[in-house]
């Protein structure tokens, strides 16, 4: 997973507060992470479990999504057995750090559900370490909010003119750092739809990787950050984007939307020799 996750996307006291817990496991407290989606919160907890325990992840965290299971007896029956089962048979000495209970959403858990976990927050988090992960700290039980560490996690940063936070793949993702994973598959519809050469238009419309919806919302990003949205392009797309609900001939929508991609690619070049004027 560390692969996968672009840590330099999460602010600067996100960073700080992670490096610091692999440095120091010892230093762990119990964590309420919160902010809005896409701002890292997950990855960021996964990535603390992986980077201290490495291949022995899988046992060392139990993880659940609280707005799939979000009752006292969910609790009761998974996490529950986790902390009484015993790891003095795993030779895992070398490695001084809690295991750790992950609850993303818990903001959906019941009140029920919340208070039960105050038994959990009694534990030494140098033995057992609580990540409750949320989109909004005011919606936790006060009674659990008292008892943790609150890291509060920005929107990754698009505002201040560096150059990663202006990337096109940032732009279509909206910067959320759950689609990182894509990023090879997104960089190459974005190669495509600049580069393409008109015979290449058929296998790029019928791409099944991406449907029409995808490519069209792409296209109004691109040139939204790019600054050449043009009149006749946004109409086009105006007019295919009802059709993808009714039942018009697939090969109409397509020659359509065909004429957008190649009107946006000469859009484009035409940008490019104004800015290189």
């Amino acid at each position: 997973m560390s692969g996968l996750i672009h840590k330099e996307f999460w602010c600067q006291r996100v960073r700080t507060c992670f490096d610091t817990f692999v440095k120091n496991p010892s230093s762990l407290q119990h964590l309420l992470l919160f902010g809005p989606p896409g701002s890292g919160k997950t990855t960021s907890a996964q990535w603390l479990v992986e980077q201290i325990w490495k291949q022995q992840k899988a046992l060392m965290c139990i993880s659940m999504n609280a707005a799939d299971e979000r009752s006292l007896e969910a609790i009761r029956q998974k996490i529950f057995p986790f902390l009484r089962a015993s790891w003095s048979a795993l030779q895992m000495h070398s490695v001084n750090a809690p295991r750790f209970i992950i609850l993303d959403e818990c903001e959906t858990l019941t009140e029920a559900a919340q208070l039960s976990l105050q038994t959990i927050l009694d534990k030494d988090p140098k033995e057992v370490c609580v990540i409750l992960i949320c989109n909004s700290q005011s919606r936790i039980h006060p009674k659990l909010r008292q008892r943790l560490l609150r890291i509060r996690y920005d929107p990754p940063n698009r505002n201040k003119g560096t150059e990663t936070s202006r990337t096109a793949f940032h732009e279509i993702t909206r910067g959320d750092l759950r689609l990182s994973s894509k990023r090879a598959e997104t960089d190459e519809r974005l190669w495509m739809y600049l580069n393409h050469h008109p015979e290449q238009l058929t296998e790029l419309v019928r791409n099944g990787r991406a449907d029409i919806s995808m490519i069209l919302t792409d296209i109004l990003l691109l040139m939204n950050l790019l600054c050449i949205l043009d009149e006749s392009i946004l109409e086009t797309i105006n007019q295919i984007l009802p059709m993808t609900y009714a039942n018009v001939q697939t090969s109409r929508i397509e020659g359509l939307v065909k004429n957008v991609l190649q009107a946006f690619k000469q859009k484009f070049e035409e940008h490019l020799k104004h800015i290189g004027a």
